[in-house]
């Protein structure tokens, strides 16, 4: 089940101007990638706004109206059982709908930060009264929240499927699959032909959306996955400067080493190779 699979809790984005936040408002402060929560491994709680001294709040979002408010001071905050924690507790932590809200957060409160001044004439922006959006009050040049497609790629040859382990990432995982940001003017499709040739140096064919995924992780990223076969010689060859690794593994292996840690795209779909559902 990925992070975004929260059903039957409802996820209200709509953007609402006029929220303030109650006393019982979750309040949700980064410091860099830290979180401040109320975090006993796996259960992850964030504090309400109550439990903070006042302070400047933007409305984020709703889970089964639930009210999330981003807190914008810069200094640390103190709360009763809270500390800062890095973002990528959400891989594992519980509720998956705490872990869903924190790397959503994470998403919005980047984009915050990057959005404080006009990228045209350089002047503070402002708030936009009606709709997520930071206006400039000078140019009135309009900044919406950063969404970066991306690809993850499940390559195939016959029962064999592509892994690769990043290079310059402490404590990567070697199950990853092939992956990369969409670039100027190029299709999904295009995409994952030239990130398959330039990391591992193969040629694919077949190529087959799977489904999406939003990854706040990456402050803006939405992953489209997609299934593709090998077209020619397998023979991989490696660019050390994005991955470590690149092998190609049998499905009766992954039956025997994988554990599925959730909560990804990638890992939905190796899963689904192990049981032969690849499309």
């Amino acid at each position: 089940m990925m992070i975004q699979d929260i059903a039957p809790v409802r996820f209200d984005n709509h953007y609402d101007p006029s929220a303030r936040p109650a006393p019982e408002s979750f309040a949700v402060h980064f410091r860099g990638r830290a979180l401040l929560c109320a975090y006993d491994a796996p259960q992850l709680r964030f504090p309400t706004v109550a439990e903070l001294p006042a302070g400047d709040y933007i409305y984020l979002f709703r889970l089964d109206g639930q009210a999330f408010f981003l807190r914008r001071d810069e200094g640390a905050l103190a709360a009763e059982g809270c500390a800062y924690e890095d973002i990528n507790l959400f891989r594992s932590a519980q509720p998956q709908i705490s872990a869903f809200a924190a790397v959503t957060a994470y998403h919005l409160a980047s984009w915050y930060a990057e959005a404080r001044y006009c990228g045209c004439c350089g002047t503070k922006n402002v708030h936009d009264a009606a709709e997520r959006m930071m206006r400039c009050p000078s140019c009135g040049h309009m900044t919406f929240p950063k969404i970066m497609p991306s690809v993850i790629v499940a390559v195939t040859e016959g029962d064999r499927l592509l892994l690769t382990k990043y290079a310059n990432r402490p404590g990567a995982s070697r199950f990853a699959l092939v992956a990369g940001f969409t670039e100027i003017g190029e299709t999904a499709e295009q995409t994952v032909a030239r990130e398959v040739m330039e990391e591992v140096g193969l040629r694919v064919k077949n190529i087959r959306y799977y489904k999406s995924q939003p990854w706040g992780i990456s402050a803006g990223g939405l992953l489209l996955g997609f299934w593709c076969e090998v077209d020619g010689a397998d023979e991989i060859h490696l660019d050390h400067v994005e991955l470590a690794e690149g092998a190609w593994v049998t499905r009766d292996e992954l039956k025997r080493v994988y554990q599925d840690r959730g909560v990804a795209l990638t890992n939905e779909m190796i899963v689904e190779f192990i049981k032969g559902n690849n499309p």
